[in-house]
């Protein structure tokens, strides 16, 4: 129940966050061109990649809830990483593209805009990235939600580049007000190499976090610490001659692999094989959710 709940919202925010960047991505790419905005049109064109990465992460949220099948044995919680890091080499690539446009224009001499409209944009875009970004926030923290935080993440940037955008065309105004209107030619391309550079944070931060998915690395938190102390205690209780174990997260699913050597085959008979395959999904269920556990006995240390 409390995960189609969490599907259902997932949707939901998605759906909204489709909506927006429709929205956004229309007003950005047409306002940029009308007023020979390439602060704009860049704006607009991050809007229009984050739609279609949208669309690919509301299919993802449909994915992931899927159980197992005759094609894909293991689930399909890899596809949530895969997704976001093609996600954030999109974004990468964006900003170095945008930031190599705005020095190019810098060193030709800049270009005009036509100010009065460039405002109402940036004004409007400003507005709607916060409220998306906040609303996705809120469920991304209550349903524990990657697709959804890495998709607020997004409408972050976007509101940041559409407010920087905003404070930009002001000192244009007040540039001339004070009679230096000669520079202003040179404040949009200013901004799209500033906010390019600026915006890098996130892709190499989405790309850091899920590429270690990507590549089944060992997660470094509270949850591998959790895992080692229950695993120990129960060698300990138990008297296991010895164990190994493998623990990996992908998306949403956490793995995690035990093997444990005995030797006193009477003693060790299913029943109690069973008992410790259950006292360690008890121990750890609260905190790893939904577990793929595999538990293997052998009685021959090769097989750990």
């Amino acid at each position: 129940m409390a995960t189609s709940r969490k599907i259902s919202k997932e949707r939901l925010a998605l759906k909204m966050s489709l909506a927006g960047t429709v929205l956004l991505s229309s007003l950005g790419i047409g306002y940029g061109l009308y007023v020979g905005s390439n602060a704009i049109l860049l704006d607009g064109m991050f809007s229009l990649l984050s739609m279609g990465m949208t669309g690919l992460s509301l299919y993802t949220a449909y994915l992931v809830s899927k159980p197992d099948d005759q094609y894909f044995q293991f689930g399909y919680a890899h596809i949530e990483p895969l997704i976001n890091v093609v996600n954030g080499l999109l974004i990468l690539m964006t900003c170095i593209f945008a930031f190599i446009n705005g020095v190019q224009t810098i060193a030709s001499g800049g270009h005009e805009i036509v100010l009065e409209h460039a405002l109402v944009y940036a004004v409007l875009s400003t507005f709607c990235c916060f409220a998306i970004y906040f609303t996705e926030t809120y469920i991304a923290k209550s349903e524990q939600s990657e697709l959804v935080r890495v998709d607020s993440q997004e409408w972050l940037i976007d509101g940041i580049l559409s407010a920087a955008i905003l404070v930009g065309f002001v000192v244009v105004m007040i540039l001339d007000d004070m009679g230096y209107s000669q520079w202003n030619r040179y404040v949009d391309p200013i901004l799209v190499s500033t906010l390019s550079l600026a915006a890098l944070v996130l892709p190499i931060t989405v790309l850091r976090r899920n590429l270690k998915e990507v590549l089944l690395v060992a997660p470094q938190d509270d949850a591998q610490e959790n895992v080692d102390r229950v695993i120990a205690k129960l060698s300990k209780q138990y008297h296991f001659e010895d164990y190994t174990h493998h623990f990996a997260k992908t998306g949403r699913q956490y793995d995690l692999e035990v093997n444990i050597l005995v030797r006193d085959d009477d003693f060790w008979t299913t029943k109690r094989q069973d008992h410790i395959r259950q006292v360690l999904w008890e121990a750890l269920a609260e905190e790893l959710g939904d577990t793929w556990l595999s538990v293997s006995f052998t009685g021959q240390a090769r097989w750990l």
